[in-house]
């Protein structure tokens, strides 16, 4: 930043998913992600909800200059900011969002950033004709893994792509483990189950990947468990078809009893020449096989790639998603995952309930119509 620059103001709004906290020595979060850039100064916090008293306290004794405010109207009308962070839930970031979008502020959005492809639309339009800057929170193209998986993709490791899976199965929706009644899991407010909730960081690295977007989707989406809301899944699998015609595999599950880890996760890209697999709890180590040439003395081959840590949401290589954000208002460019790719996510997981409502294998416009 140069002396002559004042840093970007930003406010806050909503402090929910993977917020965080202003402690030094706990819930490591995007608030932390925010006040560290150097950039950037956060001028006031903006939360109604009584569940988040705690939070708040602390933010007044870590930030006591910033001020506090309990509507966005009251925010609006009281403050200079170049920028907002909207972490609510989906029901209430998109109406947020629009507000702030139309104000002329640049928008960082944590997921989701709406209930449906649909609700998300005339965001997607004002943020074009404002030419605002935006990031949605799907980070993992940020991780020190896809980057060098997409880096032997393009050195010709495993040559054309052509298929890709990604797995994750998690703790239960259940009384005393994820209780059924919390937002995330409530048609209302999330919009879905896991697929909703946790598929739009898969999807996004699917995107990543195929440098494509998605012309088809098959997918059977149930409620094996039971405690979820009714309509909602708890276990989905979904095939997708790119327009590259590239295929991928995505199942989630909220069906782990809580016994042993938290987490079951696997992904894995395969080409005409090779393949790569990723179990992402393991960090920065994935497994690459390769009939490419120069890969004849050693077909297979383990990296174990560095992750920094960092007292902030995702680490290292999370922080670096910020400070692109930041980097893009400053100096204009795209974001990795604008308001745009969140809406082709979106697009998708819709696509997967209806096809999974109806038994029909679902076809995706190209456009953003």
């Amino acid at each position: 930043m140069s002396t002559q620059e004042l840093p970007l103001k930003a406010a806050i709004v909503g402090l929910h998913i993977h917020a965080g906290s202003l402690h030094p020595d706990k819930n490591h979060g995007l608030l932390k992600s925010f006040k560290g850039q150097e950039d950037v100064e956060i001028v006031a916090y903006c939360e109604s909800s009584p569940d988040q008293a705690e939070t708040l306290d602390e933010i007044r004794l870590a930030d006591p200059d910033a001020r506090i405010y309990t509507n966005l109207d009251d925010l609006m009308a009281n403050e200079d900011f170049d920028f907002a962070v909207i972490m609510l839930p989906p029901n209430e970031a998109t109406p947020a969002a629009l507000c702030l979008a139309e104000s002329g502020k640049h928008l960082f959005i944590e997921k989701q950033a709406a209930r449906t492809a649909s609700n998300m639309k005339e965001l997607c339009n004002v943020v074009a004709n404002k030419a605002l800057v935006t990031q949605v929170g799907y980070p993992w193209p940020y991780h020190p893994v896809p980057i060098e998986m997409k880096r032997l993709i393009a050195a010709g490791a495993l040559g054309r792509l052509v298929d890709m899976e990604a797995r994750l199965v998690t703790i239960q929706v259940k009384p005393g483990l994820r209780e059924p009644d919390y937002w995330m899991y409530r048609s209302e407010s999330e919009g879905g189950g896991i697929l909703h909730m946790e598929g739009g960081h898969w999807l996004t690295l699917f995107r990543f990947f195929s440098d494509a977007e998605v012309k088809s989707v098959t997918a059977l989406c149930g409620r094996g468990v039971g405690y979820i809301e009714k309509g909602l899944e708890d276990v989905a699998t979904v095939a997708l078809e790119f327009d590259n015609s590239v295929h991928a595999c995505l199942h989630m599950g909220y069906l782990l009893s809580g016994a042993g880890p938290r987490n079951d996760t696997y992904f894995g890209l395969r080409g005409t020449l090779g393949a790569a697999t990723w179990q992402s709890t393991s960090e920065g180590d994935f497994t690459v096989t390769s009939s490419a040439p120069g890969w004849e003395a050693a077909p297979e081959r383990q990296f174990s790639m560095k992750v920094a840590k960092r007292p902030v949401y995702a680490d290292q290589w999370g922080y670096e998603f910020v400070a692109e954000f930041i980097r893009a208002i400053r100096q204009g460019g795209k974001t990795t995952v604008s308001i745009h790719d969140a809406y082709r996510v979106m697009q998708i997981i819709d696509a997967s309930y209806e096809s999974s409502r109806t038994g029909q294998r679902i076809e995706l416009s190209s456009s953003l119509g």
